[in-house]
């Protein structure tokens, strides 16, 4: 997926579908099912979450970068709309998370403190590296989107450099236990 404000601008060097090809290799033991431009569903073999992985690009001066955005859905018990965003929390080490509500009423800011009192979670999501944590509610469901430090392709145009940041076997493990856990505790808290 092109951000909005790259919508017309699509760098000469993207091509469509390989930062997907590329997490296919690294996501073992899950179905690839193509959803549309840029966008592909992971559907695990023995059970899990099914996690749907958009690419964006992110243009830069000589170059851009392939972000795998990796989203979950939860079905919701409650409508309205709500937007929570996760950190880690710690100075040299990561100790916890921090949840903080951008958008909600007092559901949602339930589900934030149960979030980071939820023990599963917060082991599962702390050796997690991201850099980006969303937790979204509309339309009747719960949306978790997470952007890693992996899971990218950098292309450069001076000096010439194209690089794939691999999914590490510990992130793809972290990401999927992440997913799982926040799951129970949205199904719990609603």
């Amino acid at each position: 997926m092109i951000g909005q404000d790259t919508k017309h601008r699509v760098p000469r060097s993207y091509k469509e579908g390989r930062l997907l090809g590329l997490l296919a290799v690294d996501l073992p033991g899950h179905w690839v099912e193509q959803a549309g431009a840029g966008r592909a569903r992971f559907v695990p073999v023995n059970g899990g979450p099914v996690i749907d992985v958009t690419e964006r690009v992110d243009r830069r001066f000589l170059g851009h970068n392939e972000v795998a955005q990796f989203e979950a859905r939860i079905p919701a018990s409650e409508a309205g709309p709500a937007r929570l965003k996760l950190r880690h929390t710690g100075r040299l080490r990561r100790d916890g998370v921090k949840v903080t509500v951008i958008e909600g009423e007092a559901a949602a800011v339930t589900l934030a403190g149960a979030i980071e009192a939820d023990a599963p979670f917060v082991k599962a999501v702390l050796p997690l590296d991201f850099t980006r944590f969303d937790i979204r509610r509309g339309e009747g469901e719960w949306a978790s989107i997470v952007e890693l430090i992996g899971a990218s392709f950098v292309n450069l145009t001076l000096p010439p450099m194209r690089s794939y940041q691999r999914l590490q076997p510990d992130q793809r493990v972290a990401l999927v236990d992440s997913f799982a856990a926040l799951s129970s505790v949205i199904r719990r808290i609603g």
